[in-house]
């Protein structure tokens, strides 16, 4: 029960060219189409969530850290007159 996205996944990665990676992967999955304010607007919404874990051990005493850093890139929200979108366009 609760919220069901559908093909989400959470990746490991351990250094920074695996991020890139991962953001490049996303990004190809996205729909895009033209309108006249935006040659490759974006029809979906994207979410990159980073988690990042650090430990650090300090006299036999390990201490963890957590930070979480949220990238969200909403659809495009050109306005509906100004876009020219029509069709499926307009519905997406």
């Amino acid at each position: 029960y609760g919220v069901h996205v559908e093909n989400l996944t959470e990746e490991p990665i351990r250094h920074v060219s695996d991020v890139l990676a991962l953001l490049s992967k996303g990004a190809g999955n996205r729909k895009v189409g033209e309108t006249r304010m935006n040659r490759e607007s974006s029809r979906s919404h994207s979410v990159f969530t980073c988690t990042l874990e650090s430990k650090t051990t300090k006299s036999g005493v390990t201490s963890v850290r957590y930070s979480r850093l949220n990238l969200v890139d909403l659809a495009g929200s050109e306005r509906q007159k100004m876009s020219g979108a029509m069709g499926e366009r307009l519905k997406e």
